[in-house]
């Protein structure tokens, strides 16, 4: 299936595709968060049969009834070895390892040399913490470094 994006100056990015119906969808992802689902006219693919507006909660308890969940659950055990290059989601305990504490703490760089390198909070992501970030019980942290890296900064985050 092809995707095609369209740049939307001053508003956002148009995504583009056509479903196997042969139903022609849209989805503006404008610059204020909120998202436009739109319906193309079968017969006039310039025209909408509707339009629904979306926002940010929305669209997220969309994806998740669509089968986003199976991609959320997967990330906790996601790793990725490529030549020697580890990657690693950990998800933080509600009490033990660094919960509570700031990276700082853990000394994982010094120690392991993985690197800590994106925080998901929640909804959020949280690129490039500072050694002074607060971890939170169910945080997702993300870990490169090489495999017997990413293997002891894991135990260190969730001791």
């Amino acid at each position: 299936m092809d995707i095609y994006e369209t740049p939307l100056p001053g508003i956002g990015v148009r995504y583009e595709f056509q479903a196997e119906s042969g139903d022609h969808v849209g989805v503006v992802v404008r610059r204020d968060g909120k998202r436009d689902f739109a319906l193309y006219d079968r017969d006039d693919p310039d025209s909408c049969s509707g339009t629904v507006e979306l926002t940010e909660g929305d669209s997220a308890k969309l994806a998740e009834l669509l089968g986003g969940t199976s991609i959320t659950a997967r990330l906790e055990s996601l790793r990725h070895n490529v030549e020697g290059l580890a990657i690693e989601w950990i998800t933080m305990p509600a009490r033990g390892g660094l919960t509570g504490q700031t990276i700082a703490d853990g000394r994982i760089r010094t120690e392991t040399s993985a690197s800590v390198v994106a925080i998901i909070r929640g909804e959020t992501g949280l690129p490039g913490p500072g050694p002074e970030f607060l971890l939170e019980a169910g945080d997702t942290v993300l870990i490169m470094g090489s495999a017997k890296a990413v293997s002891q900064a894991t135990r260190i985050l969730t001791g």
